[in-house]
C-alpha cells in the first residue's frame, strides 16, 4: 500500500490544520464526528451497550443511555486529539495534559527502579506518550502492529516523536532483556486491557461484574526482573483537559504471590471505570470469550 495515496495525504494535510486550531474550534470536529458515529452510522452500538447492560446491572436504561451517548461523545474527543496530536507542539500537549504525580516517578528513578507500567484504554490512553516529557526514564512503548500500514506507520511516530521507543507486542521481552544491561533505567507501558486470543488465556478473574481473561504476561516479565509496578492513567478533568495519574502498585514485584499484580491492576482500573465509565472503551468486544471449560 503506497504512503502517496491521496487519502493518506489528506489525512497528514487534516493532522497538521487540527494541530493549529485552538480548542474549541478543534473540537467542533469532534462534535460531527459524535453526531456522524453515533446517529448516522450507528458505531458499535450494539457492543457498546450490551457491555454496559452487562457491566453494571444496578443501573436504570435510562443511566446505561446516557453514559453510552457520553461515550460517543469522548471517543470523537480522543480521535481528534489523537489526529491532532502527531503533529502538536509541545507546549501545546502542555495545555492538554498535566502530571498530578511525577513524584512517584521520580523516587523510582532515584533508587534506578526499571518498571513495568500496566495501563488501560481510558480517558485518552495515547496521550500517556508525552510522560517522557516529564521524566528522564527511557520508555518502551508497546503496541500491537496494525495491518494498515500507514495507520501503523502513524502509531508508530505518535509514539516516536517523544523520543520513546516504540516496541511492536510480540518483541517485547527481548526489548526488556536488552535494556536490562542499560545504564539508564527505562518504563515498560502495556495497555492491558485487551481480550487475549483463546488459546493464549491462562487467567480469569471477575471484572465489572463478569468473567473476564486477563493477559499474564507483564506480571511475568516484571517479576522475573523484579521490576517495580505502577498503575498509569488519564482522568479527563473537562473537554480539552487531562490528567495522568500515577499509582505505585509494588516496588518490586518478585516473591509476590502468582497473579498479585494482575489483580492490583484489575481493581485499580475497575475503580476507575465505576468512578466515572462514560471514558472507558466500551466499544472493543472485551467480552468476547466464555470461561466454560477453561480452568
Amino acid at each position: 500500500m503506497k504512503m502517496n495515496n491521496p487519502a493518506y495525504i489528506l489525512f497528514d494535510l487534516f493532522s497538521k490544520f487540527l494541530s493549529l486550531l485552538p480548542g474549541k474550534s478543534m473540537y467542533v470536529f469532534a462534535d460531527i464526528l459524535y453526531i456522524t458515529g453515533y446517529y448516522i452510522i450507528g458505531y458499535r452500538r450494539k457492543v457498546v451497550f450490551e457491555n454496559l447492560k452487562n457491566a453494571f446491572p444496578e443501573k436504570s436504561h435510562r443511566e446505561i443511555r446516557h453514559i453510552g451517548r457520553d461515550f460517543y461523545k469522548h471517543l470523537a474527543d480522543v480521535m481528534v486529539e489523537d489526529i491532532a496530536m502527531l503533529h502538536m507542539q509541545p507546549s501545546r500537549i502542555d495545555r492538554l495534559v498535566s502530571v498530578q504525580n511525577i513524584e512517584v516517578l521520580e523516587d523510582l528513578y532515584a533508587k534506578e527502579k526499571n518498571i513495568t507500567a500496566l495501563i488501560g484504554h481510558y480517558g485518552n490512553w495515547e496521550l500517556l506518550t508525552t510522560i517522557s516529557l516529564h521524566t528522564p526514564y527511557t520508555i518502551l512503548s508497546v503496541y500491537k502492529p496494525l495491518k494498515n500500514k500507514f495507520f501503523n506507520q502513524k502509531i508508530y511516530q505518535m509514539r516516536k516523536r517523544f523520543d520513546e521507543i516504540p516496541v511492536p507486542m510480540k518483541q517485547v521481552y527481548q526489548y526488556v532483556v536488552a535494556h536490562e544491561k542499560k545504564a539508564n533505567p527505562f518504563i515498560t507501558g502495556l495497555v492491558a486491557d485487551q481480550s487475549p486470543q483463546k488459546n493464549q488465556i491462562n487467567y480469569w478473574t471477575t471484572f465489572l461484574n463478569q468473567d473476564t481473561p486477563f493477559f499474564t504476561g507483564a506480571e511475568k516479565i516484571a517479576a522475573k526482573f523484579n521490576h517495580a509496578v505502577i498503575f498509569a492513567a488519564v482522568k479527563k478533568i473537562r473537554r480539552g483537559r487531562y490528567q495522568i495519574v500515577i499509582t505505585r502498585l509494588t516496588e518490586a514485584a518478585a516473591g509476590l504471590e502468582e497473579h498479585e499484580i494482575t489483580e492490583k491492576y484489575v481493581r485499580a482500573l475497575e475503580s476507575l471505570i465505576r468512578e466515572e465509565p462514560r471514558y472507558w472503551l466500551w466499544s472493543h468486544r472485551r467480552w468476547k470469550h466464555q470461561r466454560s471449560g477453561i480452568k
